[in-house]
């Protein structure tokens, strides 16, 4: 991990905006995340959430190579082939990639991979992809940097709540909630790396500031955007 950058004005301004532009899009307060945390869901509505969701956590590593492959030599560079090996499951010989982790707990809503893998999904998680692929091509690094931050800062305290959901509500064991138990730790790394990188990129360029905050606010809008696709379709079942 980077040394720690030295909040100045700048950068603690710029991580007060950054919330107020991304707190209308809470996921916690979505009403399918909502429904997790109450009960509400059945076990076809977690399955075909689970095979909705797949696509984008199976192309996260995608964006990040994205990003690698376009930067410098540098230890911004090193930082993102980092998460992606993570990601990809190739940091430590027990690793897996995170995506099967997330197919373990498709499966144990009953989903079979050839089914997840073939999922035609909703235009809003289309949107989604789109919109993190676009991220990362941005010209100045902050705002690529900052989509990935509005992503990974807020899974930690959403794992914590799915995997309480899937425990209480629905009798999952821990092979089907590994995916969940994992991220409750492994992104609140990944954000800290994220947010020191881009207090570098600021204090180096404060004109990135406006690039990042809406290329954060982006990525939490098309993130909650996706859970709508996902609701619409779950209320079109009942």
């Amino acid at each position: 991990m980077p040394n720690a950058a030295i909040p100045n004005a700048a950068t603690s301004n710029f991580w007060t905006r950054l919330e107020e532009r991304t707190a209308p899009y809470n996921l916690l307060a979505h009403p399918f995340y909502q429904a997790w945390s109450r009960g509400d869901l059945t076990r076809d509505d977690l399955r075909e959430y689970a095979a909705e969701y797949w696509h984008h956590v199976s192309s996260f590593p995608t964006y990040l190579s994205a990003l690698h492959s376009r930067l410098p030599d540098t230890e911004l560079r090193r930082e993102v082939l980092r998460n992606l090996s993570e990601e990809e499951g190739t940091d430590s010989p027990t690793a897996r990639p995170h995506s099967d982790l997330w197919m373990d707990f498709a499966e144990g809503m009953g989903a079979t991979r050839s089914s997840v893998e073939s999922h035609a999904v909703q235009p809003e998680m289309t949107a989604l992809l789109a919109t993190f692929r676009s991220a990362m091509q941005e010209p100045t690094p902050a705002a690529a940097l900052a989509a990935l931050y509005a992503y990974e800062s807020k899974v930690p305290a959403i794992a914590v709540t799915k995997a309480e959901g899937l425990a209480q509500h629905y009798s999952a064991d821990a092979a089907t909630s590994r995916y969940f138990t994992l991220h409750q730790t492994a992104d609140v790394a990944h954000a800290s790396v994220w947010r020191e990188l881009i207090n570098k990129e600021i204090a180096l360029d404060p004109s990135a500031a406006e690039a990042a905050l809406a290329s954060a606010e982006q990525a939490a809008r098309a993130l909650w955007t996706a859970l709508d696709g996902v609701e619409r379709q779950r209320l079109s079942r009942q």
